[in-house]
């Protein structure tokens, strides 16, 4: 049986790939458990520095596996299903946030409910014209989970996330890009292209320093300035003895470019 999540490894970085398009990429039992499998293996792989995480197909996640959902509800289960799926999609998102590796999400079509959590879950967010970005839970009498709303919260502050959640918003993906909700817009019959190149490129970049600034970027949120910037101060003495710190700087005052060992 194919799985419903693909991996394709390269030199220095992956391709993580929902592969479930006859049911929209939706979030299920199946695909839970291939992802959770899939990030979990990438994160304790040290040959993978940067991920690129795409889905095949016109829909990069249609949300939850609504006809499960729909079984699991006249079965009387479907709270013990729930409880399964969102600890494991909780970890998933966690995982990606956390690993040292870069993660690159490329949103080319409709990204509903559970698919925001994880699309937005990555470092780096691409969306194309064919973009579109769905609140989706009060339209089922749902709550945000995986992540989205605290994401959504981030990007947007809790004015406009209130908006698109409680109103079941949409919003495409010129949009995401104009008002922060993605990292950059890119056209459709260049994404793929560009997606890779910036994988590429990270995956060759200065893998310390790359998991320190993530590490700072994902602290924001719970600390005063002070603590920030304490925070900061031990990112960059933590850094400054590397291997890939000498090769930056000798690099630029040799007006060459720099070829990290990621030591």
């Amino acid at each position: 049986m194919q799985k419903s999540v693909t991996i394709e490894k390269n030199e220095g970085y992956a391709i993580l790939r929902l592969s479930r398009p006859e049911k929209a990429n939706s979030y299920g039992g199946e695909m839970a458990q291939d992802l959770w499998d899939a990030v979990r293996g990438l994160r304790w792989d040290n040959d993978v520095k940067a991920v690129l995480l795409e889905a095949e197909g016109k829909i990069f996640s249609g949300g939850g596996d609504l006809p499960s959902f729909q079984q699991g509800l006249n079965e009387g289960g479907m709270s013990n299903i729930m409880e399964e799926l969102s600890v494991i999609l909780n970890a998933t998102v966690l995982a990606i946030r956390r690993m040292e590796k870069i993660f690159v999400s490329l949103i080319d079509g409709v990204c509903a409910g559970a698919g925001l959590g994880l699309a937005l879950a990555a470092d780096i967010s691409l969306a194309t014209e064919n973009a579109l970005f769905v609140a989706g839970y009060i339209g089922i009498g749902a709550v945000p989970d995986g992540g989205s709303s605290f994401a959504v919260i981030e990007a947007l502050g809790r004015p406009r996330a209130a908006d698109f959640f409680l109103n079941n918003g949409r919003i495409d993906g010129v949009e995401a890009a104009r008002i922060g909700l993605v990292s950059r817009f890119v056209n459709s019959d260049q994404a793929r292209s560009e997606a890779l190149a910036m994988v590429q490129a990270l995956s060759r970049g200065p893998r310390l320093a790359q998991a320190a600034t993530k590490d700072l970027l994902a602290t924001l949120p719970g600390l005063s300035l002070a603590e920030y910037l304490e925070k900061e101060r031990q990112g960059i003495i933590g850094v400054s003895g590397t291997q890939d710190f000498k090769i930056g700087v000798d690099a630029f005052l040799a007006k060459k470019k720099p070829e990290f060992s990621g030591m």
